[in-house]
């Protein structure tokens, strides 16, 4: 798989019928000569560009447009032509078409300066949306995986798009106060877009502080229609798997009971810049991840969640509790020998009923002015407020860790 599979720009393009016939003094326009264009965003939100073949003459017009979506945010409506001006817009109506399923109308009243021969529009319109989701094929060992990638579009839009390019936006954008984008948004968001358009080939390009994807190939997008495409198929990973045995202790107060604990086990999934993998911006989505069994079928591991990664930034994810591996944390001493300083001792005891030798990352949660007086494994520091150790614990057999630690208030 090369990058141009990924997807990378900016536009979803639907053909249309053209037609257009004068009804009761109005410029009716059925449909667009042009491909319209759209971005799908991730928050149930698209945007939307409309080319309309018509010969308007200057003056004032009143246009009827016809095949919008019945989501349509009718606050949200510009026209690009140079030399037209918006005057208004009203008589918003939704129908039903036999052929071609929901739909909408909604008359424009236009001041052209200018004649023109094709009409230009943007709008915004809820109900259709994005998601990405992951697998990743773990191999027996646990040092390699096969990931694949695939992104969902929902078309709740209220109209359908035939032979669609579509350009999904992956990140979060500020949609203004009452859930709308700022016109002023809007405007530079086309700007950009037409700035962008002569350059082609642009897969998975930065974009305003995100990344658009694009689709190779035309798709069509019918109303209430989900559509699976894919993102990224068996690129091969590095991977690593990770135990981890984590808590915040109260190290002010003594604790009379052990505190039985179970090992989180997670993978580290490796994404070095020049690697295929490595330098692909993946989007949030669902990571499944499986495993083939002793004999050979494949079994679900688990379900995780990763948020926007740029390339060369490794994945974290967790899968569950570990069986067969288990910690109990102990609290062995504790002394005040100030009145704002405190010292306790603590074993932590690691047990390993599997028939694989471990290493389990001890994460110990501080606070305070704090200092590790005595360890029996090597205590690194990795920030104000944690500190972790590297337990290896045998096939079958148990290891313990003991610390003390000081901690002035």
């Amino acid at each position: 798989m090369n990058r141009s599979t990924f997807l990378g720009a900016l536009a979803l393009v639907a053909v249309l019928p053209a037609a257009a016939v004068s009804v009761g003094g109005f410029d009716r326009v059925a449909g667009a000569g042009g491909r319209p264009s759209l971005t799908v965003y991730s928050n149930n939100l698209a945007l939307v560009r409309m080319d309309l073949d018509r010969t308007i003459a200057p003056g004032q017009h009143t246009v009827r447009i016809d095949g919008l979506p019945t989501n349509l945010d009718q606050s949200s409506l510009v026209v690009l032509n140079d030399g037209v001006t918006l005057l208004g817009a009203h008589s918003f109506r939704s129908y039903q078409s036999p052929a071609s399923g929901p739909g909408a109308s909604l008359d424009l009243e236009l001041e052209v300066e200018r004649q023109f021969e094709r009409l230009q529009l943007a709008f915004l319109t809820s109900g259709l949306g994005w998601s990405a989701d992951y697998s990743l094929v773990i191999a027996p060992g646990d040092a390699t995986a096969r990931v694949g990638g695939f992104a969902t579009v929902s078309n709740n839009s209220g109209a359908g798009y035939e032979s669609a390019e579509v350009q999904l936006l992956a990140g979060t954008i500020n949609r203004g106060v009452g859930g709308h984008i700022r016109m002023d948004e809007v405007r530079g968001s086309l700007a950009r877009k037409m700035s962008t358009e002569a350059a082609p080939g642009l897969d998975g390009a930065a974009f305003g502080g995100y990344h658009i994807y694009t689709v190779s190939t035309p798709i069509s997008l019918r109303p209430g229609e989900s559509r699976r495409i894919r993102l990224l198929g068996d690129a091969a990973a590095a991977v690593e798997k990770v135990h981890t045995l984590s808590h915040t202790i109260n190290y002010y107060q003594q604790q009379p009971e052990p505190l039985n604990q179970p090992v989180i086990v997670s993978y580290r999934v490796k994404r070095e810049v020049g690697t295929e993998f490595g330098d692909l911006p993946l989007p949030a989505g669902q990571v499944r991840i499986y495993q083939p069994d002793e004999v050979g079928r494949l079994q679900l591991l688990g379900i995780a969640s990763t948020a926007n990664t740029p390339k060369g930034q490794d994945l974290r994810l967790t899968t569950g509790y570990a069986f067969d591996i288990v910690g109990t944390r102990t609290q062995i001493d504790y002394r005040r020998p100030e009145g704002n300083i405190y010292e306790s001792a603590w074993k932590v005891e690691l047990r390993n009923q599997s028939d694989s030798a471990v290493t389990v990352r001890v994460v110990e949660g501080l606070s305070g002015d704090w200092r590790i007086l005595e360890s029996s494994h090597q205590a690194e520091k990795l920030s104000a407020g944690a500190v972790r150790f590297l337990v290896d614990v045998p096939a079958g057999g148990r290891t313990v860790l003991e610390y003390r630690v000081r901690v002035r208030t």
